[in-house]
């Protein structure tokens, strides 16, 4: 417990002796093992070197309104950070958590752009993490210079997703590009197969909304491994590194460490969604091929015809590349090709009055590579577990043997 007094002045104090610092937790990528950012939190650091923690003085700064004045003076120094981080790794992304309130009137927005435009920082670089609780009761005004940010290719994070009341209608209003899974969430995961079901649930939907996901809180390596499995992208938290400061980041970064483990969750992903792109465009045939005055052709090019852009194709040349030259993964290319070349002629066949009839052949055919894909995509899942378990066990061999040492 701290021994000075926390008001007002204090924390006006600190902030003109620079006091305040962010230390920043590693995110790690369940694609590449590597990290590709860091979180930013804020620390106040005591002439004597004790550590103040957020928890100690957010909630006054947030009943004062100081709030503002934090994150307003904090950002010069997040920028300079970013230079650093960009330097040394042009990959590396790092959010920061905001309130409403600093999204009141546009002078923090304002701030944010000519900052990362003066330094020449990339948007792309910097994330803003809300909580759900923020922006519920949030004003137009703040949508509306959050939104602005956003526009200017800044991403926007749910912070502690899970923990609201309105999750869903609060994604659906707001331009996140990024959730993050609450520590409570993960925390109760290994506990029983309906709180691994919860968060395999929401990692498959933030999957199917085309948005990030972070698991936060990770403490152990039977989280992460669960977390691999079920197609989560990133993570964070004390089984990975603590918040660090700005030296020791440095450092954490430049030894330039690697994660055990295959994201083979990614893989089960794939399938479903091959499953769910041959489904709708099934339906959608048959509805036309029934619907004899073809009123509601349009709603069939909603699916990507092009291969390489619907989820698969984008998994298989994008994060499944890392499978390249596996004979399981190497032959889904050309019966995939097939398969979408099957479902252009049942679109065009459909659309000039085909009747199921004419159909059908085609259908079967199309039927026959997508049976095809899903076998390869099933053998190389069971090869990827297998690989994982046996990498994973020797891991952690390794690590008993070199902590015996």
């Amino acid at each position: 417990m701290t021994e000075f007094v926390i008001d007002e002045q204090s924390i006006l104090d600190g902030l003109d002796n620079g006091e305040f610092v962010y230390y920043y937790q590693p995110k790690v990528s369940l694609i590449t093992g590597k990290v590709i950012g860091a979180e930013a939190l804020i620390r106040w650091l005591k002439p004597n070197g004790e550590v103040v923690l957020p928890s100690c003085f957010i909630p006054l700064a947030e009943q004062t309104g100081l709030i503002r004045e934090i994150t307003y003076r904090m950002f010069g120094k997040l920028a300079r950070d970013l230079l650093i981080f960009s330097d040394i790794d042009e990959n590396l992304a790092t959010s920061f958590n905001a309130t409403a309130a600093d999204f009141a009137d546009d002078k923090f927005c304002n701030l944010v752009l000519d900052t990362l435009e003066h330094l020449h920082i990339k948007p792309t670089k910097l994330q803003i993490e809300i909580t759900e609780t923020t922006v519920l009761n949030a004003s137009p005004t703040v949508k509306k210079h959050i939104s602005k940010l956003c526009a200017a290719g800044i991403g926007l994070a749910m912070d502690d997703y899970g923990t609201g009341y309105s999750t869903l209608d609060t994604l659906s209003q707001w331009p996140f590009t990024t959730i993050k899974l609450d520590r409570s969430i993960i925390s109760r995961m290994l506990d029983s197969q309906k709180n691994q079901t919860i968060a395999a649930s929401s990692i498959r939907m933030a999957h199917e909304l085309d948005i990030s996901i972070v698991a936060e809180g990770v403490e152990s390596d039977m989280q992460y491994q669960m977390l691999l499995e079920s197609g989560c992208t990133k993570v964070q938290g004390y089984w990975l590194s603590r918040p660090l400061p700005l030296s020791d980041f440095i450092y954490f970064i430049q030894q330039d460490l690697r994660w055990s483990g295959l994201p083979i969750g990614l893989i089960h992903m794939a399938m479903v969604d091959h499953i769910q792109w041959r489904k709708k465009l099934v339906s959608d045939i048959v509805r036309i091929a029934a619907n004899q005055s073809h009123e509601q052709d349009g709603a069939i090019y909603q699916l990507p015809m092009d291969y390489r852009m619907c989820r698969l194709g984008r998994w298989y040349y994008g994060a499944g590349q890392q499978f390249s030259g596996c004979p399981d993964f190497d032959a889904i290319e050309l019966p995939h090709q097939q398969f979408h070349n099957l479902g252009t002629q049942l679109i065009e066949a459909a659309n000039s009055g085909g009747t199921m009839k004419d159909l059908t052949p085609i259908l079967t055919e199309f039927s026959d590579y997508s049976a095809n894909i899903l076998d390869c995509l099933q053998r190389l899942e069971h090869k990827g577990l297998m690989d994982m378990h046996k990498a994973h066990q020797a891991w952690q061999e390794h690590e008993l043997y070199s902590g015996e040492i």
